[in-house]
């Protein structure tokens, strides 16, 4: 799926903990190392323990909630912080690492919520003006994955419709 693609391709700040060598996705860093490398291929280092990510990046619980509160008030969806999907999977990883169940378990139950209200807007928007999908205002609110999913949502739509009517 194009969403899956756009969230794991993120960057992400890590710190090499031991030499790595995969030419084949051209990775090759010397212990000490600190680079920004795709949040798929951070994941998969980590566990390995070849790399320490920088949680520098990770969304914090509050902030969650209080996006979700804001975007329940408001009638477009809101703008979201820079990279925040990848930013929730990254800071669920290290959460559980850590242990954390309870923070977890708040984060994904806001998430939820945010993301459900983002997607009734959204297909409301795309259902009842088609046209949104050129307005740039309404655009920049969308994060890359949600740009990916309106598409998608825009054309089963489009496609529906006129196989009705």
């Amino acid at each position: 799926m194009a969403f899956r693609g756009v969230v794991y391709s993120y960057p992400v700040r890590v710190v090499f903990k031991k030499d790595v060598d995969i030419p084949l996705l051209g990775i090759s860093h010397k212990a000490g190392t600190e680079v920004d490398i795709p949040l798929y291929l951070a994941l998969k280092l980590e566990e390995m323990g070849a790399v320490e990510i920088d949680d520098r990046n990770l969304i914090q619980p509050k902030e969650v909630a209080s996006l979700k509160y804001v975007e329940q008030r408001e009638s477009y969806p809101t703008k979201l912080p820079e990279g925040f999907y990848p930013r929730v999977k990254l800071t669920v990883h290290v959460l559980n690492k850590r242990g954390d169940v309870k923070a977890v378990r708040n984060i994904l139950q806001d998430v939820r919520e945010l993301v459900v209200e983002r997607i009734r807007k959204m297909a409301v928007l795309v259902a009842t003006r088609p046209d949104i999908i050129n307005d740039q205002n309404f655009l920049e609110r969308l994060t890359p994955e949600e740009k990916a999913l309106l598409h998608s949502m825009y054309v089963s739509l489009s496609s529906f419709t006129l196989s009705i009517t």
